[in-house]
Parts: structure tokens; C-alpha cells; sequence
């Protein structure tokens, strides 16, 4: 589990490393987004290693891009179901990426009626109609900025600003050519021991993308 839990600090650190060298343009990085991030993606190939733990389970992300000007200027709709299921809907989501003084940001648009959007994914006017008053946005701190590493995307909340009551969330999407890893945890405040893990056989989830999306 330790090397697992440390594989985002690891990408942090290179892209660190990587990014002093030389800035790179909002809308190039805005430009990888919209070409490796939209997909199916399935962690079928880290769940044949799972051996039957009952804290594994199948897991399905659907990412498309999205228009809804009263929402954002770059948005991608996710919609996320367990065990092959797409009744068994476990999360849905916004994106929304912007451009700030200190790069390219993503922050959590969260519906308020998520059941309403169930299958949306096959059609997106239901999330395009949705007005600001539908939508609970993440607040600052649980903001994740992105920053690279050769052709790998990372997006990080800054550690402990995401506060809730008693715990932090500890959230890294790391993006590449062949999928993504989610990191997806609650930490104490006080020490930072994990109090919740998305997938506890697996607490960086391995999805591969399956299918592209056509645009």
C-alpha cells in the first residue's frame, strides 16, 4: 500500500523538477486535456490482481467534453458506476478547466440532482440545460492545479486545503496516454492517518481508457 500511496508524490516531484526549467503555454496544456482526457475507461487489467478482496470492485469512467457557457468555458461531464452496472452510478461530475496567473486549474462542479443525470453521458443536453443554481462548486481550496511531466498530466489539491470537519481531501488525477491513476482519500487533520479510501485494495485506482470519444 506504502508505494502505492506514493506513486503521486513521486509524478509531483518530477513535474516539479520538470517545470523549472521552462513555463509552458495555458492553451497547450488546455490542448493535451482535450486530447488524452476524454474516454471509457475500465480498471480491469489492476482488478485481475485484486485476488477476490471484497474492497475491489469494478470500475467504469465515462469523460465527455461539454458546452454550457453558464458553467465554464472548458467542461467535461463524468460519469462513474461500479461491478459493469450503469444503474449503479457512484459518481457524476463537471470538470471545469480555467486558465489562471498560475496556470491551468480544475475545479469540481458537483449537480445537485445526480439522479436526474443518470445516462446522461449518452446524452449530454441534460448536463448542457444545467443552470449555476443546479451546480454546488468546490470551494477554493479543493482546487487542483495541473502541471506536467513529459506527456503525463497531473492535477493536485494542495495538501490539507480541501478541510472537511476533521479531515482533509487527498485527491491526484494523474492522466497519460494509456489512462489514468485516481488517488481519492480523506486524511486526519490531526496526523494525517486515512480515515477513507475510495477502493482500499487499490488506494490509486488503475483505469485503462477503453474507447476515445469522437468529437
Amino acid at each position: 500500500m506504502f508505494n502505492t500511496l506514493r506513486l503521486a508524490a513521486v509524478f509531483s516531484t518530477l513535474i516539479a523538477f520538470g517545470n523549472s526549467a521552462a513555463a509552458e503555454s495555458p492553451d497547450t496544456i488546455l490542448a493535451d486535456i482535450d486530447r488524452l482526457l476524454p474516454g471509457t475507461y475500465t480498471n480491469d487489467v489492476q482488478l485481475a490482481s485484486a485476488d477476490g478482496r471484497a474492497e475491489a470492485f469494478a470500475l467504469t469512467t465515462i469523460i465527455k467534453p461539454m458546452s454550457n457557457a453558464a458553467l465554464g468555458e472548458t467542461l467535461y461531464y463524468l460519469e462513474e458506476y461500479k461491478d459493469d452496472d450503469p444503474s449503479a452510478v457512484t459518481r457524476i461530475r463537471i470538470y471545469s478547466f480555467m486558465t489562471e496567473e498560475s496556470g491551468v486549474r480544475l475545479r469540481l462542479l458537483n449537480p445537485t440532482d445526480v439522479e436526474a443525470l443518470h445516462g446522461a453521458h449518452a446524452d449530454l443536453s441534460r448536463a448542457e440545460q444545467l443552470t449555476p443554481e443546479d451546480i454546488q462548486l468546490d470551494r477554493d481550496g479543493c482546487m487542483l492545479d495541473i502541471t506536467r511531466h513529459d506527456d503525463t498530466l497531473v492535477a493536485r489539491m494542495e495538501s490539507r486545503a480541501c478541510d472537511v470537519l476533521e479531515t482533509w481531501v487527498d485527491y491526484e488525477l494523474i492522466i497519460d496516454q494509456s489512462g489514468t491513476w485516481t488517488c481519492y482519500a480523506r486524511r486526519l487533520q490531526s496526523d494525517d492517518s486515512l480515515t477513507w479510501l475510495q477502493m482500499p485494495a487499490f488506494p490509486c485506482i488503475r483505469q485503462q481508457r477503453m474507447a476515445t470519444i469522437s468529437p
